[in-house]
This record gives structure tokens, sequence and C-alpha cells, in this order.
């Protein structure tokens, strides 16, 4: 819009100085002329009219031209704008739809990432459940090592006991009375 009302501000500045230059030179021609007489003054004129004539006239059909392509221009550029408006409405289209599948893309991966976690909980959970298993059968193995342990102990003592308390009757072919009894005491009654 502001390159037309340029272009007839333009056109006026050109055809007034084209109007300027050819009074000058009309102006300095009929001085020259008129001091040497010459009667070809009239054609001179004639001829810088004619000249200023076409320059006009080129000049307007300049500006009709630009003119005209300005028309075309803005009837290109009201098409244009239509594309244009076209075009931006496919690329905001596009962008939309690109969002929309980043979007749901996000959406499925936070959804696969829950779930990932969800199952990597399942399975902390199962294998702590399994570790406090193995821990508690580990604890009920060695409950039962030591219960075991501990009575072999006791029946190693017992028979160390045992051993000790047959060791205190010793028989030979010649024993005391004192003798005698312990022996008697000691296969006669139990250990102690």
């Amino acid at each position: 819009m502001k390159k037309l009302g340029l272009v007839p501000a333009i056109l006026a500045i050109a055809v007034s100085l084209s109007f300027d230059a050819d009074a000058k030179g009309r102006v300095h021609s009929s001085h020259t002329h008129a001091s040497s007489g010459s009667p070809s003054h009239a054609s001179d004129s004639h001829a810088s009219d004619s000249h200023v004539g076409s320059t006009v006239r080129s000049s307007i059909s300049r500006h009709r031209t630009d003119d005209n392509q300005a028309g075309t221009a803005t009837a290109n550029g009201t098409a244009g704008s239509s594309a244009n408006a076209e075009d931006d409405a496919k690329l905001r289209r596009i962008r939309e739809e690109r969002a929309a599948a980043r979007a749901k893309a996000e959406a499925e991966n936070t959804a696969a990432r829950n779930a990932q976690i969800a199952s990597d909980e399942e399975k902390r959970r199962q294998l702590l459940e399994q570790a406090a298993l193995r821990a508690e059968e580990e604890q009920k193995r060695k409950d039962a090592a030591a219960v075991l342990k501990n009575r072999e102990l006791a029946m190693l003592e017992r028979q160390q006991r045992q051993a000790a308390w047959e060791a205190r009757c010793q028989i030979k072919p010649v024993m005391s009375d004192e003798e005698i009894a312990t022996c008697k005491e000691v296969w006669g009654s139990a250990a102690r």
C-alpha cells in the first residue's frame, strides 16, 4: 500500500524535473537562437515540446503499468494472502498434529514407565518375601541344627560322666571291701 502512494509522487517529481529541464533548455535555446537570428527557433521549441510530451506520455504509461502491476499485485496479494492464510492454517494444523502426536507418545511413555515401575515394585516385593522366607527357613534349619548339636553334646557329656563314674570301679583280682562297695554302687545305680 505504501508503494502505491510513492509511485505517483515519484512520477510527479520526475515529470516536474523533466519539465524544468525542458524549460531551461528552451530558454537557453531561445536565447541562443534569438541572438543568432535563426528561423529554426520555432522548430526547436516544437521539438522540445514534443520531447516533453513524449516524456510525459512515457511517464504516464509507466505510471499506468505500475498501477496495473500494483493492482495485479494487490489482487495477487489478496490471493497471496488467502494462500498465505491457507499455508498458515496448514502449518498450524501440522504443528497441532505433531504436538498431539508428541503428547500421545509422552502419555504412552509415561504409562509404560508407570507400568514398569509397578512391575519392578512387585518384583522387589516378591524378592523381599522370598528372601524373608529363605531367611526364616535358614533360621529354622540353624535352630534345628543347634538343637541336634545340643542333644549330641548332652549325650556326649552323659557318656563322659558315665565313663568317669564307671572308671571309679576297677576290677582287680584282689579288691578291698571299700573297692567292692564302690563297684556295687557304680554297677548298681545310674551315673550321676
